[in-house]
């Protein structure tokens, strides 16, 4: 036991240095050198001034759309879920304020458009911004874009530059590219699914059946370092360590405008999400490879803890509480225990049931259909 302690606070320590220094040592550490981008220090791809600011082909969301994706209170478009570009959960905004919130959805803005400067109040709203955001809340962005050249003087006169990492063009096409992956995971995911608690549902099944956990990886922070891990590499790959995935499930709900952000622990990363005011831990880690177990499912407080994870230790959203503390979240709200020790068979959203199934002593399969009217 005592082994596999000292490994997994190695784990967890290298996993926290790939998050950068206090304010973010740049916008998206886990990205650099990926395949496919050249990043030079201190300059811009070469063809960046001839490039033209152009649209990308993922249409712009309006005020009241932006607002909705920041409440959670959105519902996918007649046939099908579009992509949005600014997305922003509750938890985020209770954590780093309503004037950093602004300014990324301006930085957003600022890429679509193909453009360098966006209006940021103030450089330690930049930095926070740049550090934090992009991973959680746009994650093909830590690819894209990165730090002013002069990042100590980013912020002139309420306007912040930055740079792209690929020319602007090249810029757009990817982010066209990751619209109609995230649209076609959602159309895929969610059919059928109308409330929070069954988006939330749906994106669990999905992760459990869809993706892999990548040892190598975790097996190489543990004994060197790795500093290629993002939520955007789970799409590109289909594997991922706990932090890539559980961010990337993050984001998929809040693309679905349910709220939702990552909790850190005991060396592991997960979900928090926020149904109908209440809020609940969802492990889609765990959930990976387990027959579609609903174990790690709408958990509290106390089942959290329960798996190993003391609430004592809880850190939400930001790596750096110390600098932007959380409020004090707890999950309570125990009416899905039931389904903790089954599994998913399927859900029917027309009757607002869930069936699941355990099997019982005498290893007969006992079925529960689950009423979750309300939610």
């Amino acid at each position: 036991m005592r082994k596999y302690l000292i490994r997994w606070i190695a784990v967890f320590t290298a996993f926290v240095m790939l998050q950068g220094s206090a304010l973010g040592e740049a916008c998206v550490p886990e990205g650099t050198g990926s395949a496919g981008i050249t990043e030079t220090e201190g300059t811009e791809a070469p063809d960046l001034p001839d490039a033209p600011g152009q649209k990308s082909a993922v249409p712009e969301t309006t005020d009241t759309e932006t607002a909705a994706r920041k409440t959670g209170d959105t519902s996918a478009r007649q046939g099908g879920y579009d992509f949005q570009p600014k997305v922003c959960s509750a938890y985020m905004e209770e954590v780093f304020g309503e004037t950093m919130c602004e300014a990324w959805f301006h930085l957003v803005d600022a890429v679509m458009a193909g453009e360098d400067t966006f209006a940021c109040p103030d450089q330690h709203t930049y930095d926070w911004v740049m550090g934090q955001f992009p991973i959680r809340c746009f994650p093909v962005l830590t690819e894209l874009i990165d730090y002013a050249n002069d990042r100590e003087h980013s912020v002139i006169d309420g306007v912040a530059s930055f740079t792209y990492l690929v020319p602007r063009k090249e810029a757009a096409r990817r982010i066209g590219e990751f619209a109609r992956q995230v649209e076609d995971i959602l159309n895929e995911a969610l059919e059928g699914a109308d409330s929070d608690f069954e988006k939330a549902l749906a994106l669990y099944d999905y992760f459990s059946r869809t993706y892999q956990y990548d040892y190598e990886t975790e097996r190489k922070i543990y004994e060197t370092y790795a500093d290629y891990t993002t939520p955007y590499r789970l799409f590109r790959t289909g594997m991922g360590i706990c932090f890539e995935i559980a961010r990337a499930y993050s984001y998929l709900l809040m693309q679905a405008g349910v709220d939702a952000a990552n909790v850190m622990g005991g060396a592991h990363e997960w979900s928090c999400v926020r149904i109908n005011g209440v809020n609940y831990h969802v492990d889609p880690t765990f959930a990976l490879d387990t027959g579609r177990s609903l174990a790690y499912f709408m958990m509290t407080d106390g089942r959290r803890e329960a798996t190993g994870y003391d609430p004592e230790g809880f850190i939400f959203v930001s790596n750096y509480s110390q600098d932007h503390p959380h409020p004090d979240y707890t999950a309570d709200d125990d009416r899905f225990a039931v389904l903790w020790e089954r599994r998913l068979e399927d859900f029917s959203p027309r009757e607002n049931l869930l069936r699941c199934w355990k099997f019982t002593e005498e290893g007969e399969r006992d079925v529960l259909d689950f009423d979750y009217t309300g939610y």
